[in-house]
C-alpha cells in the first residue's frame, strides 16, 4: 500500500482531562455531499483507540507540506502531550490544527468494523481554512513524507 500516495491529516478531539488529544492520520477520505460526510481509519489496537471511537466531536486537518514535524509528532505510538502552540480552537471551540490547510469540524455520524481498523465517520459541521503561505499539501509516499503541489 505504500505505493499510492496518501494526503496527510491530523484528527483532533478535546480530551476528558480537558486537555488535546491528537494524532496523525493518513485514511482521510469524502463519503457524501449530503449530508457532508468524511470518514478516517483507526487501528483497533491503539492505545487511544476508546478515546477518538467514542469521541462525539472531532477535528480533521488537512497539513500543508511544511508541517511534517507535526505529522511526526503525532504519528508517533508513545505516549505524547500535544502542544497547544500547535492548536488554535475552532469557533465552537474544538481544536483544530494551526497553519493547516484546511480543517473540518466534525460529529460523530458512525463507526464500522473494517478488519483490524475501525472506520470512523463524522458529518462536517464547519470548515475552515487557513493557508498561511503553504500552497502544497503535505503527503506520505513510500514511508515518507512528500509535497504535494498544487495543479
Amino acid at each position: 500500500m505504500g505505493q499510492f500516495p496518501t494526503g496527510v491529516c491530523v484528527v483532533a478531539i478535546e480530551a476528558q482531562t480537558g486537555g488535546i488529544a491528537a494524532m496523525t492520520i493518513n485514511s482521510f477520505v469524502s463519503v457524501s455531499l449530503e449530508p457532508l460526510l468524511v470518514s478516517w481509519s483507526l487501528h483497533n489496537d491503539s492505545g487511544r483507540f476508546e478515546m477518538f471511537a467514542k469521541a462525539p466531536r472531532f477535528s480533521i486537518s488537512i497539513l500543508a507540506s511544511n508541517q511534517s514535524e507535526q505529522a511526526a509528532a503525532y504519528a508517533s505510538r508513545a505516549e505524547h502531550t500535544p502542544r497547544e502552540s500547535d492548536f488554535e480552537r475552532a469557533s465552537d471551540g474544538l481544536p483544530v490544527l494551526a497553519g493547516a490547510l484546511a480543517s473540518f469540524v466534525c460529529s460523530a455520524f458512525g463507526n464500522h468494523p473494517a478488519g483490524d481498523h475501525t472506520m470512523i465517520l463524522g458529518e462536517v459541521t464547519g470548515i475552515s481554512g487557513a493557508m498561511d503561505g503553504a500552497s502544497a499539501a503535505l503527503g506520505f509516499h513510500r514511508g515518507e513524507f512528500v509535497s504535494v503541489p498544487e495543479s
